[in-house]
């Protein structure tokens, strides 16, 4: 019986091997070099490169601001002596960089008998730029300095380098309030917000009772005659939009108490000092007129009717605050209200049941209040008081010119320090969320703003007055709007976390059948070159 051999194990194809193997890398090439990569691509979020270190070095680089102060003396080496002990008391500032420049007696001086007459002629030698000032001493003055309305001030003969020093730290400079705006200490006291770009100024005359107050204004012309052109003069740091209206049957929410004095009438109404919050509140919502999203400033005038007419304002202590005839106040940044009370005749006709008396209400008055009211509010006026000094009264509308450039300074400063803590916040937060958006618009408006500080840092230093003004108020703008922009918020309530939440059980199936792959293919190599050794 013929003995067969047993049958040999059949091969695989190599041609199906082959196939097979294409497969599987086309699988994986795929998954692994397409979908991967643009799975990546389209989850990573878009953010700008900035100059993150050089905006967190910003605080290592300090504000400091050139002033040329010039002193004129009708003897040399008093002046010599004035501007030697000047220095000695600004050499150690980390604020200023000022610069004393003596002005020599010429003989012109000799034969003028005004300060003005002289000032001329100082100013037409030696020229002033913005931000300048200039101490011109004259032997007839009362008072140790006197501050004009422009770059000057007269000095008597026998003031003293002390003396100056103190009214440019005060006055001219206000230190103090540098010092607040720079400090991190809050105990320093409470510091203003940076004035922004535009306001809307409402100028609004309330009459309760228009049917027993007849009283006649032509508000908007008074605006023109005296608020806008005064708001014309300080536009260099922001843009005033000016808008009146009357507003009728809108009363103040007060007690008001009735005090018996000497008048015609026999009586005022008495409203105290504390109450005026609750008044404010009480006629805030009836004054809009309509939605913006500037700043507003308030200019309130109220007229109360005869019923409660004169209305004064008393204090804690039963003091009457009416100053100049005129009962008013200003609540920072609010705004302010004056009480314009009808005149004497008109409420006696009232109380003697006479038709209602027709009047107008005093343009001139009224606006002069509203102009010191803006003074205050915009922050421009100097309150303090220095011993042995007087400044002289405005006779314009434009502010004097000191105070505005001190204002346009301090306002620089602020603007650049504002801009300053405001990137470096946006920054610190930006490292620290990685999954915040940012587009090439925000990634514009920090680095446009951080070149802008840079900028106007040196315009301060460079005794460039305007020019640092103006970038830093565009600092400031492009700062608070890539702060405020929206493109923050895209996927900021979509983190690193939740993205893989929803990722991982999406691809992980997928990377299944890739693994599986990986390890077919290795045995179909190994089988191969097994095959091939043998």
């Amino acid at each position: 019986m013929e003995q067969t051999s047993p049958l040999k194990p059949k091969r695989k194809d190599k041609t199906e091997d082959k196939y097979r193997i294409a497969a599987t890398i086309a699988f994986i090439v795929v998954i692994v070099g397409i979908g991967v990569p643009m799975w990546w691509k389209t989850t990573t979020v878009y953010r700008v490169s900035l100059p993150s270190s050089a905006i967190q070095r910003l605080s290592e680089q300090p504000i400091k601001t050139a002033v040329q102060i010039a002193i004129y003396t009708q003897e040399t080496n008093r002046g010599q002596l004035l501007i030697t002990e000047l220095e000695t008391a600004f050499a150690d500032s980390d604020i200023w960089n000022v610069e004393f420049k003596q002005l020599l007696p010429f003989a012109k001086a000799a034969e003028v008998h005004t300060p003005a007459a002289l000032e001329k002629l100082l100013l037409q030698a030696h020229p002033q730029s913005v931000g300048d000032f200039l101490f011109i001493e004259w032997a007839k003055l009362e008072d140790e300095l006197l501050l004009t309305t422009e770059r000057s001030a007269l000095m008597r003969s026998d003031v003293t380098s002390t003396k100056i020093a103190q009214l440019l730290h005060s006055k001219i400079l206000q230190t103090y309030r540098i010092n607040q705006i720079l400090s991190t200490d809050e105990r320093l006291g409470t510091k203003s917000e940076a004035p922004q770009p535009a306001y809307d100024v409402v100028i609004s005359v309330l009459n309760p009772k228009p049917r027993l107050t007849f009283a006649q204004w032509n508000v908007a012309m008074a605006a023109q005659t005296y608020i806008e052109p005064f708001l014309a003069q300080i536009s260099d740091i922001s843009n005033y939009t000016v808008r009146t209206q009357w507003k009728y049957r809108v009363s103040i929410e007060a007690d008001l108490k009735q005090m018996r004095d000497s008048s015609k009438l026999g009586r005022h109404y008495a409203l105290q000092e504390s109450s005026l919050p609750h008044l404010l509140t009480s006629i805030a919502q009836n004054l809009s007129g309509s939605i913006t999203d500037k700043p507003v400033i308030n200019l309130v005038v109220y007229i109360p009717p005869c019923t409660t007419a004169p209305l004064h304002i008393y204090n804690s202590k039963q003091e009457m605050l009416t100053k100049h005839g005129v009962d008013a106040f200003i609540s920072p940044p609010w705004g302010g209200f004056i009480i314009a009370n009808p005149p004497e005749h008109v409420c006696l006709a009232h109380l003697n049941n006479e038709p209602p008396v027709e009047y107008y209400v005093n343009t001139n008055d009224n606006m002069q209040v509203m102009l010191d009211q803006l003074h205050k509010l915009l922050d421009i006026s100097s309150e303090v008081q220095v011993a042995g000094v007087k400044t002289v009264d405005i006779e314009q509308l434009a502010p004097r010119r000191w105070e505005y450039e001190s204002y346009m300074r301090r306002s620089a400063i602020r603007h650049i320090a504002t801009a300053s803590n405001t990137l470096q916040s946006l920054i610190k937060l930006l490292d620290q969320i990685s999954y915040i958006v940012i587009d090439d618009k925000v990634g514009a408006a920090i680095t446009n703003s951080y070149v802008d500080i840079m900028a106007a840092k040196v315009a301060l230093i460079e005794h460039r007055l305007v020019d640092a003004s103006a970038l830093a108020k565009r600092a400031f703008v492009a700062s608070e709007r890539g702060f405020f922009d929206a493109s923050l918020l895209a996927q900021l309530y979509f983190p690193d976390e939740q993205k893989y939440a929803i990722y991982i059980p999406l691809f992980l199936p997928v990377m299944v059948p890739v693994l599986s792959s990986f390890n077919m293919l290795r045995k179909l190599l190994h089988g191969r070159r097994k095959e091939k050794q043998q």
